[in-house]
């Protein structure tokens, strides 16, 4: 099956941190996934444990771009919190139930401005 061209700057992003030339929503695409993989695997403990500050902050901007704010919100708390970050996670995974939250919220915002996001061509593809 042949992927579309979203799909492919999905991949990009989820495999190659953006890409070679990696534009605005690139970028944001790039941090989100990175901390929500760590935050799927693990929870926002593990997340917040493993990635440096500067990789949590650019996932929480990523968060932000996507129209996630509350997902943002939750983790800027945890980091800044010394409760029990599994407060946090019944938090994230109350917003976030399933990957499709963060799937869509892609979808909307290359809709809305596919200029964002690198052309794929050689050195991006």
């Amino acid at each position: 099956m042949e992927l579309n061209e979203r799909d492919k700057v999905w991949n990009r992003a989820a495999l190659e941190a953006g890409g070679a030339n990696p534009l605005e929503g690139d970028k944001a695409l790039a941090a989100l996934l990175s901390v929500h993989g760590m935050v799927m695997n693990g929870g926002v403990d593990h997340a917040l444990d493993v990635l440096p500050p500067s990789e949590v902050a650019a996932g929480i901007a990523g968060f932000r771009y996507f129209g996630l704010a509350e997902v943002a919100a939750v983790l800027e708390a945890a980091s800044a919190s010394n409760l029990d970050r599994e407060f946090f996670d019944l938090k994230y995974a109350a917003l976030i139930p399933a990957d499709d939250i963060v799937v869509d919220a892609f979808h909307r915002k290359y809709r809305a401005s596919p200029d964002a996001f690198a052309p794929l061509g050689s050195a991006n593809a």
